[in-house]
């Protein structure tokens, strides 16, 4: 599976050559990551720990690594009223995880580096647990350097936020006494403005738009700008009903006429939510809390801009899926252990490479489980070498019966560790001879540096059984470039988070064509995951990716399991 004689990307401006070229020096992704200001993270919700890449460190400025642990710790350096959180942005989302995960993006302030306010744009994916709810979530931190100015901006509006919560102190308290409703509104324009039109130009819009606003309001109304392009702006004796008139207005005066900037004419759209005092809070800062997740409905509602909070949906939340009941070793020895197999197609003409055998479960009651819902259980009991040993099992018997095809399977780290792997693993590929020239075994980026030397020892003796090896959710900063030339690697796949955001993030942009150049100079073919879009495809192919996984190319599908083929041919 090595790549020869493909063409290269040519670097452009913004990327130097010395960067894109190891034979001008090897390219390190950590410094690279470090020089863009990003970092990868995995967030476990249920036990709150946060692993973070290899260079947090460095793009945090936090040198004590234990503050930076825990959602809570992390919580603690984040600016009250800078933005979204990661948190709200994941908790907040009422998509359902179909197996791939659910993409969020959140944007906020954070003080990093001595306290100094920096604008945060993180992005991932969250993936849910046998209740459906939000479980684990992988994403990207990236600062937004693009626009240093914005970063003294976003402090300073954190700090109006906090005097606009001081005013409204007795406004809200006045609401409850005298039964005068007080409505907040929270409005938003578009997230990434700087981003698309430039920090000035950026600047130029948000400001016209507070003035539009400023130009319907009444004079006992207050307005305050934080969070970038957010406002809030506070309603006097207005009840829900008013409320609702008075978004409606302010829809129509900033829909018209389009603002002219560098790109051309610009139509903006508020989205915006409501809360009022005393129905929905009797203090400001909950007030404005609540009107916060009335915006964020209203920004996953397409067809309904205006939201006011709705206390009997808040409390009922997104609604779960029924959460099956099963134990992972009865399920096991029951043989209800399967997979599901994800295409890998080629860049330039979308045929089917290979696939990606991924785990699943039947539950008692019938349902198919996904792997993200029970592995974090399956790593914390120790039983994860079990069910490798049985996705192999499984892999190997489809490899013999169907000998056109191509699968790749997961290792975790633990698995590779084990003791008796390497002679259950060669029993496997004995007993059904031809099948290991078909096999890709991936081991992920932080799995191939735990112990490199042994790692290496590993590898070594599955290559010599006939397989190829693959490192998955490659780009986090842990594999150095030493490393990564003395491991008998034949697939580099980029890790998804990064590929997530070409389409808005230069930096990214820049980031995995730099992986791509690297793996090129190695002559490691690469795969670039997470592809959701035509448009992102497009771009990396020209980029000379060899090859694309994602829903975008092909959905998982269960196999092997005739009570799913019966489903899939009702359907």
């Amino acid at each position: 599976m090595r790549r020869s004689g493909a063409p290269r990307a040519e670097p452009t401006a913004a990327m130097p050559e010395a960067t894109l070229d190891p034979r001008h020096g090897p390219l390190d992704p950590r410094k690279v990551l470090t020089s863009i200001g990003e970092v990868v993270y995995d967030w476990d919700l249920a036990s709150d720990a946060l692993a973070w890449g290899a260079n947090a460190a460095e793009v945090l400025g936090v040198a004590d690594r234990a503050r930076l642990a825990s959602g809570a710790g992390f919580a603690l350096m984040v600016d009250p009223g800078g933005g979204e959180t990661r948190h709200e942005a994941i908790l907040r989302c009422e998509a359902a995880d179909e197996g791939a995960g659910v993409p969020y993006r959140a944007r906020y302030v954070l003080r990093i580096k001595g306290g100094r306010p920096s604008t945060i744009d993180d992005t991932g994916r969250w993936y849910a647990g046998p209740d459906g709810r939000p479980a684990r979530a992988h994403g990207v931190l990236r600062i937004d350097r693009a626009a240093p100015a914005a970063v003294d901006d976003a402090g300073a509006s954190a700090r109006d936020r906090a005097e606009f919560l001081r005013r409204m102190r007795a406004e809200v308290a006045e609401a409850g006494r005298s039964r005068r409703p007080l409505t907040i509104l929270v409005l938003a324009i578009d997230e990434g403005l700087e981003d698309e039109l430039g920090f000035e130009a950026g600047e130029a819009v948000v400001a016209e738009v507070a003035s539009r606003i400023r130009g319907v309001m009444r004079r006992r109304d207050g307005l305050v700008r934080y969070a970038g392009s957010r406002f809030a702006l506070a309603l006097r004796s207005c009840p829900p009903d008013q409320a609702e008139i008075a978004a409606a207005r302010l829809r129509q005066v900033i829909a018209g006429p389009p603002l002219k900037t560098p790109r051309g004419p610009l139509a903006l759209a508020l989205r915006i939510g409501g809360a009022t005092a005393p129905d929905h809070a009797i203090d400001p800062a909950t007030l404005l809390a609540r009107a916060e997740e009335a915006l964020a409905a209203a920004k996953r509602a397409l067809s309904q801009p205006f939201v006011m909070y709705d206390p009997v949906k808040a409390r009922g939340g997104a609604r779960p899926r029924e959460a099956p009941v099963f134990d992972a070793l009865e399920a096991l020895n029951a043989r209800r252990i399967l997979f599901a197999a994800q295409p890998v197609v080629e860049a330039g003409s979308r045929a089917v490479a290979f696939r990606e055998a991924l785990l699943r479960i039947r539950a008692g009651d019938g349902t198919i489980v996904n792997a993200g819902a029970v592995l974090p259980g399956l790593e914390r009991g120790g039983l994860v070498p079990l069910f490798d040993a049985r996705m192999l099992e499984l892999v190997a018997d489809h490899l013999a019966a169907n000998p056109d095809e191509r699968v790749a399977i997961n290792l975790s780290p633990m698995t590779l560790e084990t003791p008796d792997w390497l002679d259950t693993f060669a029993a496997h590929l004995g007993a059904r001879p031809g099948i290991a020239s078909r096999l890709i075994v991936e081991i992920t980026e932080t799995a191939a540096v735990r112990d490199p030397g042994a790692t290496r020892a590993r590898l070594d003796a599955m290559k010599a059984l006939g397989c190829a090896v693959a490192i998955d959710d490659f780009g986090a900063g842990h594999t150095s470039f030493k490393h990564l030339r003395g491991f008998p690697v034949d697939l580099l796949k980029i890790d998804g988070a990064f590929v997530q955001n070409l389409s808005r993030s230069p930096d990214d942009r820049f980031f995995v064509r730099a992986l791509i150049d690297l793996a090129h100079h190695l002559g490691i073919a690469s795969v670039a995951e997470w592809v959701e879009d035509e448009e992102t495809a497009r771009m990396l192919t020209e980029w000379g990716v060899d090859f694309l996984q994602g829903w975008h190319c092909g959905v998982p599908v269960v196999v092997g399991d005739a009570a799913a083929q019966a489903a899939r041919d009702a359907a």
